[in-house]
């Protein structure tokens, strides 16, 4: 059964640090980490809207995990509004197990968090306008990561849920 590790929530949280250390530190072949901004921005050049392309490409991307991989790491914003559906439809496949984070964090921390960032290509107003608050999955064992949280301890919770 493949591990499905779903990591969520606002622009400039930690996700990708966090899903990026993890699949280095699961250290097995094939870890698939499919990052929503590398579909959306870079592979299609899609803008985040219902019913985008991104959507249907990593729903397949997740299919072919599922057949071939033991661990598929999804990280993103990954709005429920906009991918709940698809999510959902992966998170009750009957060979996926799955775990999922959400980063809970307020406003003015991912605003922080950003600004720690070297190459951005956007700021505070876009940020604002994409923020969602709460945005969880209200799925079984949903797991809310706050800010008082150190990146070693969501990385060491993360792997040792999964493993």
């Amino acid at each position: 059964m493949v591990k499905l590790i779903i990591i969520r929530g606002n622009s400039g949280s930690g996700k990708t640090t966090i899903a990026r250390k993890l699949q280095h530190k699961l250290d097995d072949e094939g870890v698939l980490l499919i990052e929503q901004d590398i579909v959306r921005r870079q592979m299609l050049h899609v803008h985040d809207r219902h019913g985008n392309l991104a959507i249907t490409l990593i729903a397949e991307i997740l299919a072919f995990g599922i057949q071939h991989c033991d661990f598929i790491i999804l990280e993103g914003i990954l709005n429920k509004a906009k991918y709940g559906e698809m999510l959902d439809s992966f998170i009750k496949h009957e060979h996926v197990e799955t775990h999922a984070y959400y980063f809970d964090l307020p406003f003015e921390e991912t605003i922080h968090r950003h600004h720690s960032k070297k190459d951005t290509d956007f700021g505070e107003a876009a940020m604002a306008k994409w923020f969602v608050e709460h945005d969880t999955l209200q799925v079984k064992g949903e797991v809310c990561i706050s800010s008082e949280m150190s990146e070693a301890q969501i990385l060491n919770m993360i792997f040792n849920d999964v493993t």
